[in-house]
């Protein structure tokens, strides 16, 4: 696969990646913007902005001009935070390329944050929270990274916020956290898809405008772990929900590609360990998943299961016994199901412009560099089964489990 990676005068990085059969383009834009470099008087609003991208420009003043163009042309857009970075996207054919490009550059540079708009979108936002604290399946995975690392200094941990940090958030404020993060030199624009070279001038012709106002410079986050190891909630539920996780390692470490096929050999797909007990053995759930995360400076494994309220610590020490025993008896089968599951399922996203764009955004904007899927494939294809169990070792004690719990 054939790329061309480019530098824009205002320090702007685009990417092009012609991928041969396919009817779709993804254009996307990945900014260094999220919950984990928030400070406590910003807490969700990395969350915020991103809900305020289609929801108005000087050129498409509403939210419903906005839809109905993009519906006009059958396209498909969305927009996602996280704790490291925000993106914008829309997919459409290729004759619509300087379209989807004009478009995702007019709402991030040419928003206009109108306050009713503001004030509606406080509404849906703390709707969405409350609809999260309402459902512990959706849910119950930021209470755990909350729990983990809410005692840091720096950094929202719970990426929508609390409540009380949206019912106050005007358009001066919104427009100011706009002001504070966007950067062209932590911008990346990706066109993946039935795409030539030449839409290098369509990024180059509506990016260029792109000033930076920032004089940001993004804080060293230094992350506390918490020394809790068990925090619960008490809610009318009918089943009980709990999560359990482990400290582990960020995904600067090389060790990263051991660990996500440990994961999938413990908990990842429904030939594994944890699913096979408690939902296939022992019929104790519906739902057994993983919610592990790496960040750049830290991580963690974890799991998150919802089951009968009287069996809920039977299932917690299925986990405990599975990850305490997991280093010693670790099989050579095991590790390659994971890999042929892996690869697998990368392969089959390989057919999916959506996928291109967020393995190519991603990598340029996190970790400023960009090798090949094939490259990444053979790092996993590389782990031994002395790997996978050293850093089981490593990671799995059990005097370091933290829980979160829902229950009566």
């Amino acid at each position: 696969m054939k790329t061309k990676i480019f530098k824009l005068k205002n320090g702007i990085t685009g990417v092009i990646v012609p991928i041969l059969g396919l009817k779709s383009v993804t254009v996307e834009v990945f900014l260094k913007i999220g919950s984990k470099y928030e400070l406590k008087d910003e807490f969700g609003m990395s969350h915020f902005l991103e809900h305020m991208a289609f929801k108005g420009t000087n050129k498409r003043p509403t939210a419903s001009v906005i839809n109905q163009e993009i519906d006009s042309k059958g396209a498909s857009y969305n927009a996602g935070t996280g704790h490291e970075m925000t993106s914008y996207h829309i997919t459409t054919t290729k004759e619509n390329i300087s379209w989807a490009v004009e478009m995702l550059a007019d709402i991030l540079i040419n928003s206009i944050y109108d306050s009713h708009e503001v004030l509606k979108e406080r509404g849906v936002i703390m709707e969405e929270i409350r609809m999260y604290q309402d459902n512990p399946m959706m849910g119950l995975s930021g209470e755990m990274t909350k729990f983990l690392y809410g005692k840091s200094k720096i950094g929202c941990w719970d990426i929508a916020g609390e409540i009380k940090d949206i019912e106050n958030v005007n358009r001066q404020k919104v427009n100011d956290f706009r002001n504070k993060f966007i950067n062209p030199n932590e911008l990346v624009v990706v066109i993946v898809g039935n795409v030539d070279f030449e839409a290098y001038h369509e990024v180059e012709k509506y990016f260029s405008t792109l000033e930076n106002k920032s004089k940001l410079v993004l804080p060293k986050v230094e992350i506390s772990l918490s020394k809790d190891r068990k925090k619960e909630f008490k809610k009318e539920v009918k089943q009980g929900h709990f999560a359990m996780a482990v400290p582990a390692i960020s995904w600067n470490d090389k060790r990263k590609y051991a660990f996500k096929l440990l994961d999938i050999v413990l908990n990842g797909n429904a030939s594994s360990r944890l699913y096979q007990k408690i939902r296939e053995d022992k019929a104790l759930a519906y739902y057994v998943f993983s919610i592990s995360e790496t960040f750049a400076e830290t991580g963690f494994w974890g799991v998150q299961s919802g089951v009968k309220l009287e069996k809920i610590d039977e299932a917690m020490d299925i986990v405990k016994q599975e990850i305490k025993k997991i280093a010693d008896n670790l099989k050579e089968s095991e590790l390659i199901r994971a890999k042929d599951y892996l690869i697998g399922k990368l392969e089959l996203a390989m057919d999916n412009t959506n996928y291109w764009s967020g393995f190519v955004g991603q990598k340029l904007l996190l970790e400023k560099k960009l090798e090949t899927i094939g490259d990444e494939l053979n790092r996993y294809r590389k782990v031994d089964l002395k790997e996978l169990k050293s850093l089981a070792k490593e990671i799995f004690k059990e005097q370091e489990i933290r829980q979160v719990v829902i229950k009566k």
